[in-house]
């Protein structure tokens, strides 16, 4: 005998197919994802940072190739600015820099590595040249010595021994870095390739799994719809008083049962429905046998004949004690919602105390705009800006959270920042986040086993030197984007969570970048980039941010100011039904015109 093809077993299959083309949908979509993502870490943690330093190691030897010319040609004495400026450059920043090249060739290939050691090996020829430079004339009188002179002028002149070597360690350098920028766009392409191979699958999943849905959809309505709706206007007759004549739907499964059921319902409610018409005629005398042992209405209408009248006067009493209870709770939790709302407005007059006011800024930064906008009453995102010695400090603060939560920890990160400040008269970025780590996580009572070290807050600091033209960063998860003259200059974070146990033995990276005329500095927070919007209720994201910094950064900063608060207007209004997107978190974005 075959079994039933039940309800059960019905919808079980319609879900497992749905559930199977789900759980590939799942395997290609998380296997897609795990391949770029790999693809994106060798991208950003190994290529990209190679490059920036052996593009930065290549900056010095040509720098270093000018001050020993300087040096061979120019009589000075040995502590000159210049002289001193290639000591150090030997001594200090060539060996820094082949120490982060060692650090990162640990994840090249094995030809970069003999490449990168083709390299030391120029340098080390290099820099001998250097030092028969500098042993040669090393005093005033050695300049004196005509032989001597000329011999090192020889050296260091066009098409000497130092200018073909530096060439070559040029060359060699050129080559590495041309590597791996052939390796970072065969990597991002092949990123590329598998996220449309992705989507193709997609695609087709998605019309098969269109086709199963009106497949099954097909067959539920013929096998489970139509006799339940049968069922249904059975019931819906019941509802209005009306019995049916008969109640049962043949059909082999769970639905022909019920029609069974339900018709010995029916017949049952007949009896019930002539025995309730006699109790409230006040007939209380009239018989009435319960349906079962466990029929709770029958047993219930027996006991109505006895304290009908009774029981109705109790339920109007209990009905108006209510409605006075009702009302009562209703004023308590009109006045306590009032409260809060107060409270809230007073938390958001003591956040707007530590913000710096906009006649306080416009004086130390005359060209500058701050787009702010809260989620909620209070915001978690606050600006710190403040003048010491003549340097300009300004921050764009992310606190973990939004709202109330947020904005304590926006009170507790100002707090921590002010004090850093204070306590860092060098105004050092990367020692001021230290500080501010360390600052923050005492105020937290954040110990080693605390359950999330995560909370705390994101942030881009700038110690500005209007005077110098220098601007110094250090961030957290935060970047640091610069436009000149039509080209991004965009400085990577820490990825350090302001507020870790183990400040102590972290340190954040210092940026030092010489300004130019008209460059525009831009800090922010996340909020800007991860709001939901548009035609698809997609997040804004980073590339089309740094697409509406690069169309405007040349304007006017008010009319920068307008450009930034009508492009998000227009994105949270598209979509979303009438009202658009809701706003999801704190947006601040800190822009500033070196003048």
């Amino acid at each position: 005998m075959m079994p039933r093809f039940t309800i059960s077993r019905k919808i079980g299959f319609g879900f497992a197919v749905v559930l199977l083309t789900t759980f590939i949908l799942f395997i290609l979509t998380y296997d897609t994802l795990k391949t770029g993502r790999s693809t994106n870490d060798q991208i950003n943690n190994v290529y990209n940072p190679s490059i920036s330093v052996l593009e930065q190691f290549k900056g010095t030897i040509l720098r270093s190739r000018t001050s020993i010319t300087a040096w061979a040609f120019v009589q000075s004495r040995e502590d000159t600015k210049e002289k001193r400026a290639l000591v150090n450059m030997i001594q200090e920043e060539i060996p820094a820099l082949k120490q982060s090249i060692d650090s990162l060739s640990r994840d090249w290939t094995d030809g970069q590595r003999r490449k990168k050691e083709k390299v030391y090996k120029d340098l080390e020829e290099l820099l001998f040249l250097y030092s028969q430079v500098q042993e040669n004339l090393n005093t005033m009188q050695s300049y004196d010595d005509a032989l001597n002179r000329f011999l090192m002028n020889e050296l260091a002149e066009e098409d000497g021994l130092i200018y073909n070597k530096s060439n070559d360690l040029i060359a060699n350098l050129n080559d590495l870095i041309s590597d791996h920028r052939k390796n970072s766009m065969a990597d991002s392409v092949t990123m590329i390739q598998s996220f449309n191979r992705l989507e193709n699958y997609l695609q087709n999943l998605s019309i098969l799994l269109l086709l199963f849905g009106i497949i099954i959809a097909y067959l539920t309505i013929r096998s489970i719809v139509k006799p339940v709706n049968l069922l249904k206007n059975i019931l819906v007759e019941l509802g209005k008083g009306v019995f049916p004549e008969k109640a049962v739907v043949s059909t082999g499964d769970e639905i022909g049962e019920m029609s069974v059921a339900l018709e010995q319902l029916v017949q049952g409610l007949k009896r019930t429905t002539e025995f309730s018409r006699e109790v409230g005629q006040g007939n209380f005398a009239i018989d009435y046998e319960p349906l079962s042992e466990e029929d709770v209405l029958g047993k219930a209408l027996l006991s109505m004949r006895d304290d009908l009248r009774e029981k109705e006067r109790e339920l109007e009493r209990k009905v108006q004690e209510r409605t006075s209870e009702l009302t009562l709770e209703k004023n308590k939790t009109e006045e306590l919602l009032e409260g809060i709302r107060a409270s809230i407005r007073y938390a958001k007059k003591l956040q707007e105390s530590i913000l710096p006011s906009a006649k306080y800024i416009a004086s130390i930064l005359p060209e500058n705009f701050i787009y702010f906008k809260p989620k909620d009453i209070v915001s978690g995102d606050f600006y710190f800006i403040k003048e010491v010695e003549g340097k300009v400090i300004f921050a764009a603060v992310d606190c973990t959270g939004h709202g109330v939560p947020g904005a304590f920890m926006s009170l507790v990160g100002h707090n921590a920042l002010n004090r850093a400040v204070n306590e860092n008269p060098d105004l050092n970025p990367a020692g001021i986040l230290k500080d501010l780590s360390r600052l923050s996580a005492k105020a937290l009572n954040r110990t080693v086993d605390s359950v999330n070290n995560r909370d705390g807050m994101d942030l881009a600091l700038c110690v500005y030197d209007k005077d110098a033209g220098v601007l110094e960063y250090s961030g957290a998860f935060n970047p640091l984007y610069i436009y000149r003259r039509g080209k991004l200059l965009s400085y990577k974070p820490d990825k350090i969570v302001i507020g870790d146990t183990d400040y102590e033995s972290l340190d954040y990276t210092r940026y030092r970048i010489e300004l130019e005329k008209d460059d525009m500095i831009y800090t922010f927070s996340d909020g800007y980039v991860d709001q939901f919007g548009g035609s698809r209720g997609r997040k804004f994201m980073y590339g089309p941010f740094r697409s509406m910094l690069h169309r405007i950064h040349q304007l006017p900063v008010k009319e920068q100011l307008k450009q930034v608060e009508l492009t998000m207007d227009k994105w949270k209004k598209t979509g979303g039904g009438d009202k658009g997107h809701e706003q999801v978190d704190d947006i601040l974005i800190i822009a500033v015109r070196h003048v």
